[in-house]
């Protein structure tokens, strides 16, 4: 074999684990078409990310979404690729024959529509991204030519975008792991999602323990809350995604949570869940009056855990918030 041809094959198959290592399918699709496709000059998820420190490899399914809708609130206020389905003309090529052809691929990338260039020198891949007349601009991102590097005749030209909440997901790497240290339970804070489940299902055990007398429906419920928490604070650390104001965010139910709401409300739920359990241990060895009053107080709290549950499994933060 010719060492022409080796060096093209372990190219592309370098291409290929790089692409791979994106979650989320449209980016990996995305990855590998024309004027994105990573080359000897440009890469631009490298370059991308040095300038707005995107972790593109933790970015869950469902980030970049396809869209022929070419007034899609992303495509203002997000990152938008701009692509053609197929070669066709270029109706505002003029007379140079190499502008005269839309090539099949990714013509241009915008962000808050705006034109991305590569900065820095183009022929070593960049040392980052940015709009027209940066410092040692270098060429347009995509496979774009003379006359349609223009927000609106890139509606007129592409056949479909690809859009993402840009603004989300900014920080990826070293901002979200600094907020990463700020899980809490109670007074005690952890650094990982793993530690803080374990003091969780630790605490909860502890609680339970406690108890004197059969288990019931608050067990069940406090178990499922903990089992809900434990999941959403898994996913959040692992996706690291930000909200409106930069908080880290999760999911629950299909809806963003402040992942400070889901810690802190935790915390107070094993604070109702162990007065519970005092309220239940005192009904058993108390006198007539006592075991009224702590039956009572039993039951209040018992509906403050109920409807903490239900919060959590609707995912509504602004209930999750107030639990």
């Amino acid at each position: 074999m010719k060492l022409s041809r080796l060096k093209q094959i372990i190219k592309e198959e370098y291409y290929n684990v790089i692409s791979e290592g994106f979650a989320d399918p449209e980016i990996r699709k995305v990855s590998k078409m024309g004027g994105i496709k990573p080359s000897r000059w440009t890469n631009f998820f490298k370059s991308f990310a040095k300038t707005h420190d995107i972790a593109w490899d933790k970015l869950p399914a469902g980030t970049l979404n396809k869209t022929t809708n070419m007034n899609d609130p992303f495509i203002k206020d997000g990152l938008a690729f701009w692509t053609v389905d197929s070669d066709k003309p270029n109706p505002y090529g003029g007379s140079r024959y190499f502008d005269r052809t839309l090539s099949k691929g990714v013509i241009a990338v915008t962000l808050k529509g705006k034109v991305q260039y590569y900065h820095g020198g183009a022929r070593t891949g960049g040392t980052g991204i940015g709009p027209k007349g940066m410092r040692r601009q270098g060429a347009a991102v995509g496979q774009g030519v003379r006359g349609t590097l223009q927000l609106k005749k890139l509606k007129e030209l592409a056949d479909t975008v690809y859009v993402m909440d840009f603004e989300s997901f900014r920080g990826g790497t070293k901002a979200l792991k600094a907020k990463r240290a700020e899980l809490k339970l109670g007074k005690d804070k952890f650094k990982d999602a793993r530690s803080w489940k374990q003091a969780n299902l630790a605490r909860y055990k502890d609680i339970l323990d406690a108890r004197v007398g059969s288990r019931d429906q608050v067990d069940r419920m406090v178990a499922e809350i903990t089992k809900i928490a434990n999941e959403a604070i898994t996913t959040g650390m692992e996706i690291a995604k930000t909200g409106k104001y930069g908080d880290l965010v999760t999911t629950i139910a299909g809806n963003e949570v402040n992942m400070t709401y889901v810690t802190n409300a935790m915390t107070r739920v094993l604070r109702m869940y162990a007065e519970y359990i005092r309220y239940e241990n005192e009904e058993e060895q108390g006198s007539d009056y006592g075991r009224e009053y702590n039956k009572n107080r039993k039951r209040d709290v018992a509906g403050k855990i109920n409807k903490a549950l239900k919060a959590f499994k609707s995912g509504n933060e602004r209930q999750i918030e107030y639990i």
